[in-house]
């Protein structure tokens, strides 16, 4: 059996993104990932449920969330 490594073994997951330039961070939903970037798909606002492709360079990390990041997720 392969294992798959991260990223790959989030897709479909829920992750906290960081853009690179920003310090602020988004609740994703991972979608694809590829040597190219990865698509991901919003979980709140008015763009919820949008899918985006990121290219690498615009991604400066990313993690599973833990539950002080889905509470402030959720106030705002």
């Amino acid at each position: 059996m392969k294992e798959e490594r991260i990223p790959q073994a989030w897709i479909g997951q829920d992750v906290i993104l960081c853009r690179t330039g920003t310090e602020s961070w988004e609740l994703v939903a991972l979608r694809e990932v590829s040597e190219l970037g990865l698509a991901y798909e919003y979980k709140a606002g008015e763009v919820k449920g949008q899918l985006v492709f990121v290219p690498w360079g615009s991604v400066s990390w990313m993690r599973p969330p833990i539950p002080e990041d889905l509470q402030a997720a959720e106030t705002g």
